[in-house]
């Protein structure tokens, strides 16, 4: 009997290796590879050394198949995950599309906010200037109303070449009995060109002067009697009326107040630039301010 390996004749009685692998030979125990050494460390050798190749490559077939498989279901499992996560990416990719579209709104809404922002800002300084403005027109209205408060107002004296108004002035005081040394100032004013009166006399008192002014319009009724002939020496002869010195949208309320109220309310009259009506003694004294609070007034009768 021969050697698998070798092909040498195996004595014998010789110690001999047998596989007991698929080849089934015999062989030198030195022409088995790694033999010695697994007998050497006690380990039980029972393949040649083809047989042992043999066995690991179907060892590893074994084990590559079972890998295989065990991947194979691996895929099928996360293959058979593909349609719940594409239901989730079309859910995805939904939401952003809604977002996108969110988002152009927004962006639309955004220029849309801008413009009118910019509107809003440009009204608001237009407001503010306006404001600026007004504040300014009502400084220098409140500053004539202060200055016509320590006026009066002389109407119907006839004007005649070359005459003295301070003189004019003066001989009205002596006649009512008052005072003239707190005026301050004394002028005619400019009539309209289609007016047929004489242009009203216009007198300033001092600052200091506003109990003698008040003396004036009180006593003015002690010119009931006196007319312009009196005064001026000339033809006319008018009635000589003391007014307080009020301005043009005063004069006309006045006017309007006197030709709408009349006959409805007894009394009339102007205290301290406003125009105060009273039905008739015992009643409340009313201010009216602007045409609206005489309709509110026709309303009420």
């Amino acid at each position: 009997m021969e050697c698998q390996k070798c092909k040498m004749i195996l004595a014998k009685k010789g110690s001999h290796f047998i596989c007991q692998g698929p080849c089934e030979g015999t062989f030198h125990k030195g022409c088995v590879k790694g033999l010695l050494a697994d007998i050497k460390s006690g380990r039980n050798r029972i393949y040649c050394n083809n047989c042992e190749d043999d066995g690991s490559e179907e060892e590893e077939q074994q084990e590559y198949s079972q890998d295989y498989t065990k991947n194979l279901k691996d895929i099928q499992l996360k293959l058979s995950a593909i349609p719940g996560f594409k239901k989730q990416l079309d859910t995805i990719t939904q939401s952003l599309s809604m977002l996108s579209d969110k988002y152009d709104t927004l962006i639309v809404e955004h220029e849309q906010s801008k413009d009118k922002i910019h509107k809003l800002e440009k009204t608001v300084a237009d407001i503010n200037n306006k404001y600026v403005y007004l504040q300014k027109q009502n400084t220098v209205l409140e500053q004539k109303l202060v200055s016509r408060k320590h006026n009066i107002e002389i109407v119907d004296v006839e004007q005649l070449p070359g005459e003295n108004v301070t003189e004019i002035v003066s001989k009205i005081g002596d006649i009512i009995n008052v005072s003239s040394s707190d005026i301050e100032w004394a002028r005619r004013t400019r009539s309209p060109k289609e007016s047929k009166k004489p242009p009203p006399v216009i007198v300033g008192f001092k600052t200091t002067g506003t109990r003698s002014k008040d003396s004036w319009l009180t006593k003015c009724r002690n010119l009931s009697d006196t007319t312009s002939n009196m005064i001026t020496n000339g033809s006319a002869l008018n009635k000589i009326y003391i007014n307080e010195d009020l301005t043009k949208t005063t004069r006309t309320l006045l006017w309007c107040t006197k030709k709408q109220l009349q006959g409805i309310y007894k009394y009339i009259w102007v205290s301290n630039g406003k125009i105060i009506v009273k039905k008739c003694e015992g009643e409340k004294a009313i201010c009216v301010r602007a045409e609206s609070d005489i309709c509110d007034l026709l309303n009420k009768k």
